[in-house]
C-alpha cells in the first residue's frame, strides 16, 4: 500500500489551491485527477478570472491554469493524472486506478475537491445526437476548437447559460432559440437534432445545449457516509462541514464546487483553507485564509454556509427548504396521469428507464431514490446516477409530496467511476 500525507482528489481550482497550500505548509501531497492534465474547468473557460488574487486576476481561465501548472511543478506535490480515485474505505484508504494498474493509497488527511457536473432534466428528444450539456459544448469549443452546431438552441437561464451563449456567438454559432424551462422543450429530428420547439416557437437547429446550472459531485465523501444538509439554492444535499471545511469524518475535507461553492473565487479560497487545515498550518495563516474566504462569498452564500455548518441543528439545516429551481419540471412530468407526453421519455439514459416507469414505481410504493433504483435500475448505469437522481427526487416530491430536503441521495458505493476489471484484479495492497 502506498502512503502520503495529504491526498487531494480533483485537480480543478479548489484541488490545485489545496495541494499548493498544503505543500507550502510542509505536507507531503498527492494530487489525483482522472483527466490527462490538471486544471479542470479552467481548461475550457475563457472568461477572465476575478477575485482569486495570487497574480491570477484578469487572466483568461485557460491562461491562468498554465501559471498554476508551473507552481505545482515547483512545489513538493506528486501529481497523478489519468488516475481515478474510485473508492474511499472505512480504514481511510483510497482505491486508485491508473493505466499502469490499480493501488491503494493510505493518506493521513483527504481533501475531496471533485467539482461539479452539469444538471440535466429529461425532455422529449434529449437523447438525440446533437443534444449536449454546457460543459460538453465548452470543451468542444475551447479545447477541440469544434462548434457543437451552426444553429444552436440553449435550454436554461442564469450565469452559466449567459456565458455559454457568449462563447457560442464568439465562435461563430447562431443561437436560434433560448428556453428557460426544460419542461416546455421538445426536440425532434430523423436520427439527429433538426427542430426545437419551445415558448410557442419552432426553430430549425442542429444542436441543443442544456445549461441548467451545476450540481455538486462529492461522491467519495458520500461513500464515507458523512453527515448531509439540504441546499435549497441547488436543490440537493451537501456535506456538512466545520469552519475548517472538515466533514463529520475526521480528516476528510470537502472544498469547492463539490461542497456547493458559488463561483471560482470561492472554490479557490476554499481549496486553500482546506489544504492549510489538513496540513496543520499555523492559526495565523488559517485565520487570514478564513478572512479571504469570507470576502469571496456573497452574503447569501455566507448564510447558507452557516446553516450547513457541522453541528447545526436539523431544524436550521432545512429552514430554507421552500422550493427547487426546477420544481416546475416535476409538475409537468406528473401532469395528466401516466400517459402524458413525458411518460415515454428516458429518465435514466444509461439503463433506458422512462419517466413513466419511475412514476409507476412511485405509485407502487417507492418512497426513496434507493427504492426507485432497486425497482427500476435507474441510477445503476455508467453515470452512477449523476444525471438522473435529481429528476427522481423531483418526481417523488411531485407524486408523494415528500419535502425535497427529506429525499436523501442514493447510497454511494465503490466504484465512483467506471473502471476496468483489471484495476480490481491487479490492485496493489
Amino acid at each position: 500500500m502506498k502512503t502520503t500525507g495529504i491526498a487531494v482528489i480533483g485537480a480543478g481550482p479548489a484541488g490545485i489551491a489545496a495541494a499548493l497550500a498544503a505543500s507550502e505548509a510542509g505536507a507531503a501531497v498527492t494530487l489525483i485527477d482522472e483527466n490527462s492534465t490538471v486544471g479542470g474547468q479552467l481548461r475550457w473557460r475563457i472568461a477572465a478570472l476575478r477575485g482569486l488574487g495570487d497574480g491570477l486576476d484578469g487572466l483568461p481561465a485557460c491562461q491562468a491554469v498554465e501559471r498554476l501548472e508551473e507552481r505545482l511543478a515547483a512545489a513538493d506535490v506528486s501529481v497523478l493524472t489519468n488516475a481515478v480515485a474510485w473508492g474511499l474505505f472505512e480504514d481511510g484508504s483510497l482505491a486508485v486506478a491508473t493505466p499502469g494498474g490499480g493501488f491503494l493509497l493510505q493518506a493521513e488527511k483527504i481533501v475531496v475537491a471533485t467539482g461539479s457536473v452539469d444538471l440535466a432534466l429529461p425532455f422529449p428528444g434529449w437523447t438525440l445526437p446533437g443534444v449536449l450539456t454546457a460543459r460538453a459544448a465548452q470543451i468542444l469549443l475551447h479545447l477541440h476548437r469544434v462548434l457543437p452546431g451552426r444553429r444552436v438552441a440553449v435550454v436554461g437561464e442564469g450565469l452559466d447559460a449567459a456565458e455559454l451563449v457568449t462563447d457560442l456567438e464568439t465562435a461563430g454559432a447562431e443561437v436560434v432559440l433560448r428556453a428557460s424551462d426544460p419542461a416546455q422543450v421538445v426536440v425532434s429530428g430523423d436520427g439527429r437534432v433538426e427542430w426545437v420547439t419551445a415558448n410557442g416557437e419552432r426553430r430549425e437547429a442542429d444542436a441543443v445545449v442544456i445549461a441548467l446550472g451545476r450540481q455538486p459531485d462529492p461522491e467519495l465523501a458520500l461513500q464515507a457516509q458523512v453527515d448531509l444538509g439540504y441546499s435549497a439554492r441547488l436543490g440537493c444535499h451537501l456535506p456538512l462541514r466545520s469552519a475548517l471545511l472538515e466533514t463529520s469524518r475526521p480528516g476528510l475535507y470537502v472544498a469547492g464546487e463539490a461542497a456547493g461553492a458559488a463561483d471560482l473565487a470561492e472554490s479557490f479560497a476554499e481549496g486553500r483553507l482546506a489544504g492549510l487545515a489538513a496540513a496543520g498550518a499555523s492559526p495565523e495563516r488559517i485565520a487570514a485564509t478564513q478572512e479571504a474566504l469570507a470576502r469571496a462569498r456573497s452574503p447569501e452564500r455566507s448564510v447558507e454556509v452557516d446553516r450547513l455548518r457541522l453541528g447545526t441543528s436539523d431544524r436550521a439545516q432545512v429552514e430554507a427548504d421552500t422550493s427547487s429551481p426546477w420544481r416546475s419540471w416535476g409538475r409537468a412530468a406528473t401532469a395528466e396521469g401516466r400517459d402524458n407526453s413525458l411518460a415515454r421519455v428516458a429518465l435514466c439514459r444509461c439503463e433506458q428507464v422512462t419517466i413513466g416507469e419511475v412514476r409507476q414505481a412511485i405509485e407502487e410504493g417507492a418512497l426513496t431514490i434507493n427504492d426507485i433504483k432497486r425497482r427500476t435500475r435507474a441510477g445503476m448505469g455508467l453515470c452512477q446516477g449523476i444525471f438522473c437522481t435529481g429528476a427522481m427526487a423531483l418526481l417523488l416530491h411531485a407524486e408523494r409530496g415528500i419535502p425535497l430536503s427529506e429525499i436523501v441521495p442514493m447510497t454511494e458505493r465503490p466504484p465512483a467511476r467506471p473502471i476496468p476489471l483489471v484495476s480490481l484484479v491487479e490492485i496493489e495492497e
